[in-house]
């Protein structure tokens, strides 16, 4: 993929806010972006076309501001650089987000 083609779908992920976040209605938060690494490596795993958003809770487990992490879990969800398990069961796993932000992102390019 063109560096270009990953500035524009970065972008547009930003844009997109957490996609966790969009699934718990809790409103639009600025995403770190997950690379998805399923086959050994970045590249085989799809390099930047295989990225999804995830706020920094979601992704590396950084609680908010003034939050507990039980708090966190129960007002936000599962992280899931703390609990894969749990993020897996409550989301789906890495590939079915990217598919749900993939559908995102083309619904907006529609609109």
């Amino acid at each position: 993929m063109s560096s270009k083609a990953a500035q524009a779908r970065f972008r547009a992920l930003q844009d997109l806010g957490c996609i966790c976040c969009l699934l718990e209605c809790v409103g639009w938060m600025a995403p770190d972006i997950h690379h998805i690494v399923d086959k050994g490596y970045r590249e085989h795993s799809g390099g930047d076309m295989a990225t999804i958003p995830l706020c920094p809770w979601h992704h590396r487990g950084l609680t908010p501001e003034g939050m507990t992490t039980d708090a966190a879990v129960y007002r936000l969800g599962p992280s899931l650089a703390l609990n894969k398990r749990l993020f897996v069961r409550t989301y789906g796993g890495e590939r079915e987000l990217l598919e749900q932000v993939n559908a995102q992102l083309n619904m907006r390019k529609t609109a």
